[in-house]
C-alpha cells in the first residue's frame, strides 16, 4: 500500500471526495463566489498525530493507546467577510489511524484509516509585524469537520514475533480468513469540530504562504464495542471510541480579484481600439 500514490491520483481522489459528500462543498462555493469579488485559493499539505478516546472507563483500563502519525492534503478557498473575518472551505484526503495495545502491552493493533475530508472554517485575522514591507497576519479558526471513512489497512500482533497484516471489509459477514478485518455497524460518516491557530505572510504579489496548527475533535464514535472482527485467537478491538487529531499544515495560496481582472481586460480592449 502506497498512500503517496493515492495523493497523486487526482481523479481517484475527486471520485472519493464526491462520494463522501464533498459535493456539498461544490454547492456552497458557487453561492459565495457569486457575491464575492475577492477570494483566495490554493492547496495545503500537513502531518498529523492521532490518538483515540474510549467512551467507557472499563475500556480505558483494558486498552492503552499510542500516538500515530498521518498525512493530509487539501484544496482550499477563502472568502473575506467584514471586519477581519473570512470564511474558508476545504476538501481533501487524509491518512489517519490509531495504535492500541492490550494484554499488558504484549499485543498490539495498528490500524490505518483513509478518509475524505471536508472542513468549513470561520477565521478572525489579526495584524502581526515581523518584517518591514512584508504584510503578515496571525489568525484563529473554528468550524465543523466532516470525514468519510474510505478504507482501512493495518496489522495485528497477538504473539511475540508474529504479526498479521490485514485489510478492512465493511458490512460483510465474517469468514474464516486471517487477513481481513470485518467492520460492521460502524460510522463511516464522522463529525467533529476544528480549532486552529496560524499565520500567513506574503511571498510575492498576491501570493501567500500559510502555516496552521489545528486540533480536531471528532465526536462521532468509529463504531461499537464488537464492530471489528478478525479470525485470530486473542484478537480484541473496541470501536466505541472517537479520534483526536493534531495537524500541522503549510498552504500556498493566491489572491484573486474579479473586479480588478475585469478592469484589466476592459483597459486592454480600449488600448487596442
Amino acid at each position: 500500500m502506497h498512500p503517496i500514490q493515492d495523493y497523486l491520483d487526482f481523479s481517484n481522489l475527486c471520485r472519493k471526495m464526491v462520494k463522501s459528500g464533498s459535493l456539498l462543498l461544490c454547492l456552497v462555493l458557487p453561492f459565495f463566489s457569486a457575491y464575492a469579488q475577492k477570494f483566495t485559493i490554493g492547496g495545503k499539505a500537513g502531518v498529523l498525530i492521532n490518538w483515540p478516546a474510549f467512551a467507557d472507563r472499563e475500556d480505558k483500563k483494558i486498552f492503552a493507546s499510542r500516538p500515530k502519525l498521518g498525512l493530509s492534503v487539501a484544496g482550499l478557498i477563502n472568502f473575506p467577510l467584514k471586519e477581519h473575518y473570512s470564511f474558508q472551505a476545504e476538501g481533501g484526503f487524509s491518512r489517519q489511524g490509531r495504535i492500541i495495545t492490550y494484554n499488558a502491552g504484549t499485543w498490539k493493533n495498528n490500524c490505518t484509516y483513509y478518509f475524505a475530508d471536508m472542513n468549513m472554517m470561520l477565521r478572525r485575522s489579526f495584524r502581526l509585524h515581523i518584517a518591514k514591507n512584508i504584510p503578515t497576519n496571525w489568525f484563529l479558526n473554528i468550524g465543523p469537520n466532516i470525514n468519510y471513512w474510505i478504507s482501512t489497512t493495518g496489522s495485528v500482533k497477538v504473539d511475540p514475533g508474529v504479526t498479521q497484516k490485514f485489510t478492512g471489509v465493511f458490512n460483510k459477514t465474517p469468514e474464516p480468513i486471517y487477513d481481513k478485518m470485518y467492520l460492521n455497524d460502524v460510522n463511516r460518516w464522522l463529525f467533529g469540530l476544528n480549532l486552529g491557530v496560524g499565520f500567513n505572510a506574503s511571498t510575492l504579489r498576491k501570493q501567500k504562504i500559510m502555516t496552521e496548527l489545528r486540533f480536531t475533535w471528532i465526536g462521532t464514535y468509529l463504531g461499537k464495542k464488537n464492530s471489528a472482527t478478525m479470525n485470530i485467537l486473542g484478537f480484541e478491538d473496541d470501536l466505541k471510541a472517537s479520534l483526536n487529531v493534531l495537524n500541522l499544515s503549510v498552504a500556498y495560496v493566491f489572491d484573486k480579484d474579479k473586479k480588478e481582472s475585469r478592469t484589466g481586460k476592459s483597459t486592454l480592449k480600449i488600448r487596442k481600439k
